[in-house]
């Protein structure tokens, strides 16, 4: 498996105006990744309405530091309109156009964070978008996440039934409940059923001990479930104990990124 960081670690460094994307990602070759995750909210310049300069800075850095994009993360449906929602065909339309980017920059997986409540939307909207999909070459990667079950988007996944429709499963949902906004855990037994969908991981961490250890989340049952397995993806490490502890950016990414190392190599 391929191992990197998201550019969401650094937040309190590019928060606070002392980090900017491109440090970001020059950040994370130093450190060792195979490649980057973005959210394109937060790292691209000018989103949602970029320039085509801006986006091949970003993708040109990604490969002349030796990394991939392993995922160019967004969001649909989300302030983009202050009188009304967006409609379907509105979410349809961005939707086709995010695919579209997310090709250009050289990502194989697109995860759109969407509000999939009740799940048949998101199952009609991924449907929508699957000749787009298959057309660039992009996967689109669902995030399960906690507080949601591991069987939240099982429905979507069987009914959808395409490799261009997979999982991106965040850590966050076998966190023990003494992780910061846990209000649930999960059996590690229910991560098993999910890897055939899973394309790429999200690594959660809030906080480390003095081992390098995330105390609440399981690294090595999980990382070693996806070895166990053969799994061929990527994991992107995300550190997200920035909302606590305003503190600089290199010292937890570097030690999330050796956890990865320690359990996934």
């Amino acid at each position: 498996m391929k191992l990197g960081l998201s550019l969401y670690t650094f937040g309190a460094d590019v928060h606070a105006g002392r980090m900017d994307v491109y440090d970001a990602i020059r950040k994370a070759a130093e450190i060792g990744c195979d490649g980057v995750e973005l959210v394109a909210e937060q790292h691209v310049p000018g989103w949602p309405d970029p320039s085509l300069d801006d986006l091949t800075e970003i993708r040109d850095l990604i490969a002349s530091c030796g990394m991939e994009l392993f995922c160019f993360s967004c969001y649909l449906g989300v302030n983009i309109r202050s009188d009304r929602p967006q409609t379907q065909d509105e979410i349809l339309h961005r939707a086709r156009n995010m695919i579209a980017m997310a090709a250009y920059m050289g990502a194989k997986i697109m995860r759109p964070a969407f509000n999939a409540d009740p799940v048949d939307k998101l199952i009609d909207l991924v449907n929508a978008a699957l000749p787009t999909l298959e057309k660039y070459g992009v996967i689109w990667g669902v995030e399960l996440h906690a507080p949601h079950p591991p069987s939240y988007y099982q429905k979507a996944l069987e009914a959808v039934d395409s490799p261009w429709f997979r999982l991106v499963p965040d850590f966050s949902c076998w966190q023990g409940p003494n992780a910061p906004g846990q209000i649930r855990t999960n059996e590690l037994s229910t991560f098993e059923p999910l890897l055939p969908y899973t394309v790429h991981c999200h690594a959660k961490a809030h906080m480390f001990d003095e081992h390098g250890n995330e105390p609440n989340t399981p690294y090595e049952e999980l990382l070693g479930m996806l070895k166990d397995y053969g799994f061929e993806g990527s994991i992107s490490g995300e550190y997200e104990g920035w909302f606590i502890h305003d503190m600089p950016s290199e010292q937890p990414a570097r030690t999330l990124f050796r956890l990865l190392e320690r359990h996934g190599r």
